[in-house]
């Protein structure tokens, strides 16, 4: 897990924190998700876990209530 500090850093992808560097920062700062192995050069970083759950619990009641909406059409 890439925790810097108080503050967390996860995949732009999947959102998972199991990051590592890509290539030992030989092709740039580029980083390697251990869960979907998306490689990108782009991060996001939340304060602390918390931070990360709370956004996590609301992007999947958004999904939710959205799939919750296309099932009454």
């Amino acid at each position: 897990m890439a925790v810097n500090g108080m503050s967390v850093e996860v995949c732009s992808n999947c959102y998972s924190p199991r990051i590592a560097p890509y290539m030992g920062y030989e092709t740039g700062k580029r980083f390697i998700c251990q869960d979907c192995n998306h490689i990108s050069a782009v991060t996001l970083e939340f304060e602390n876990i918390d931070a990360l759950v709370a956004f996590l619990q609301a992007r999947k009641d958004a999904e939710e209530e959205e799939q919750g909406v296309e099932k009454k059409d």
